[in-house]
């Protein structure tokens, strides 16, 4: 870090303050963006998005926060500092309603399926205050309030934006990205599939699983079943993304419930309770792939939804037939390797998408960095090297 702090200093003294920033993207690393933008530097960004803020998976996710589950991968060091910046966060952007922030603790539990279904009901899991025993072979600990938390994703977007408008005037609009307008080598405007051009010295691409494709197929082209084609899309050099599809229930449970379960057998269903009483139950994901559903239209297929709620019926009494608040999906973006996609791509042009199912967690520290790259030419609080597109 001394390295990277020393070629931070260097660089600021070089590199020229953008006046336009355009943020292409409304979801988590779009409106964190925006956000540090804003608060470390006096930049109100222009985000613009084809459905709304948190209209895809950022709005649909669990929000569930680990500080060590990444150890020993190339997100180790961005996944401490996002899960500490959420602790702050969670002060900075109460007014702004986020106030869903809270620590509680994690289990794994190993299920015998067909034990389970035949015996459903009984006494509740030891150590698990909303679990029953019946099937269940073993569990471990997967974490304390001291290593898990967790956020409500779209509060979260709402208040990155709603800080960000306070601070620094940053602006929401509404539009479909379709390329990049360019001048000898640098960018000028983003362009919009209805023609018109926002103009910009800076555009960030955060488009979650359409990030390398700029929102649209070029040419409308068309695949084999009448579906976008997305191969050939997008800005060279910029890695492909793929999304990997989960449904979800939200349960209203009787009460409030502290302790997340990650599920094993049973098709390994994940469940997060809420400080508001709401059970966000998840599972079951399609193969990955390259998303053809567009920006707030993915399809709910309600076999799978029933499927996850049968699994609660059958796991836990105190859930079983619980009202059912929603059915929703959404695509997980990631990049092919695996290995989020943070960076300059070219002058004037930055990425940052492909965070898999940590989007939520690593939003902060991915937002900062960028926000600070764009500001000054380097970001000082985290190594972008390793996620250089």
């Amino acid at each position: 870090m001394a390295a990277v702090a020393a070629s931070a200093r260097a660089l600021s003294t070089t590199h020229k303050k953008p006046q336009q920033v355009v943020i292409a993207g409304g979801g988590v690393i779009g409106c964190a963006t925006a956000y540090y933008l804003a608060k470390e530097h006096g930049i109100g960004a222009t985000i613009v998005d084809r459905k709304a803020i948190a209209a895809a998976a950022s709005g649909n996710a669990g929000g569930f926060l680990a500080r060590d589950w990444n150890d020993g991968s190339p997100t180790q060091e961005m996944t401490h500092r996002s899960f500490d910046l959420h602790a702050t966060l969670a002060e900075d952007l109460k007014k702004y309603g986020a106030t869903d922030y809270r620590r509680l603790t994690c289990v794994a539990v190993g299920v015998d399926g067909r034990t389970a279904v035949q015996k459903p009901g009984g006494k509740k899991l030891e150590s698990v205050d909303w679990a029953d025993s019946a099937g269940v072979m073993g569990m471990r600990p997967m974490g304390d309030e001291s290593t898990i938390a967790q956020v409500h994703p779209r509060k979260l977007c709402d208040a990155f934006v709603a800080a960000a408008k306070d601070i620094a005037g940053a602006s929401v609009v509404e539009g479909c990205a379709s390329g990049l307008r360019e001048e000898d080598g640098r960018v000028t405007g983003l362009e919009l599939s209805d023609g018109s051009t926002i103009e910009a010295d800076t555009v960030v691409l955060c488009m979650g699983p359409w990030s390398h494709a700029l929102g649209r197929p070029k040419n409308e082209k068309m695949g084999l079943r009448g579906d976008p084609d997305y191969s050939g899309w997008g800005l060279p050099h910029c890695p492909l993304v793929v999304g990997t599809k989960y449904h979800a229930v939200l349960l209203q449970a009787p009460r409030v419930l502290s302790q997340s379960v990650f599920f094993q057998g049973l098709g390994d269903p994940e469940v997060y309770p809420r400080p508001d009483g709401e059970v966000y139950v998840t599972g079951s994901p399609d193969p990955a792939d390259i998303v053809r559903d567009l920006p707030g239209e993915t399809e709910v297929r309600d076999e799978v939804c029933d499927q996850l709620v049968a699994k609660m019926n059958v796991l836990s009494s105190e859930l079983k037939d619980a009202p059912i608040n929603r059915k929703q999906a959404c695509h997980l973006p990631s990049a092919v390797d695996g290995v989020p996609v943070v960076g300059e791509l070219r002058s004037g042009t930055y990425v940052g998408y492909g965070h898999g199912c940590w989007g939520i967690l690593l939003a902060p520290a991915t937002g900062e960095a960028l926000a600070n790259q764009i500001a000054t030419g380097a970001a000082p609080t985290l190594d972008l090297g390793r996620f250089d597109p």
